[in-house]
């Protein structure tokens, strides 16, 4: 299953070790994995994504303070456009509370920058399913989450700052939507067991 990635994204294939000793099975760290990350996603691009707040919602656009999400209605304000009446992230109080250590998590934020589009294209095409691409802004003081697992495969690719990631002893097969794998801060800190790396 080799395939090769578009060059000008990716610093490297996804090659058939990848795939037999990785994907599915455990966590792999490589220090750079695409080229020009700044002319992917910068503080810039951020900037001038999160002006264009007629793009987001409640759905698109979340807010998390040390491992709590924010209610929607404390960062957002009513705004009137062609859709009616609706309420949009306040760029004052969202500024506001990441001042305080909140962090912001945009979801399919590939819909809105061409070259993450372009990774999220590769990634389904190496993978033969459904890519979405997530984008998390944190402050170093205050963590967006505890402990925890997705109920998808995830490559993460880091754009800027620096970001310390907690790997765990145990990990949750096939986990699914499911009331099973609804679990408590607590639990999952249980279910987690010891740190790693």
């Amino acid at each position: 299953m080799e395939r090769k990635l578009t060059k000008d994204i990716f610093k490297e294939p996804f090659d058939k070790n990848f795939f037999q000793n990785h994907f599915g099975k455990n966590y792999l760290h490589k220090k750079e994995i695409v080229n020009n990350p700044k002319n992917i996603v910068s503080h810039e691009i951020l900037d001038d994504l999160l002006s264009k707040t007629n793009i987001w919602n409640n759905h698109n656009f979340l807010m998390m303070l040390d491992q709590k999400k924010i209610n929607y209605n404390d960062y957002s304000s009513p705004t009137l456009d062609v859709t009616g009446s609706n309420n949009r992230p306040d760029v004052n109080k969202v500024q506001s509370l990441v001042s305080k250590g909140a962090s912001i998590i945009l979801n399919d934020i590939e819909k809105y920058n061409s070259k993450l589009l372009k990774i999220s294209g590769e990634l389904q095409k190496i993978t033969h399913g459904r890519c979405q691409g997530n984008l998390y802004f944190s402050m170093a003081s205050h963590k967006a989450f505890g402990p925890h697992f997705d109920l998808h495969d995830v490559f993460a690719i880091h754009f800027e700052g620096e970001k310390v990631w907690n790997i765990y002893e145990n990990i949750e097969v096939a986990p699914i939507n499911h009331p099973f794998f609804r679990l408590s801060p607590e639990e999952r800190i249980s279910r987690a067991g010891k740190l790693i790396d």
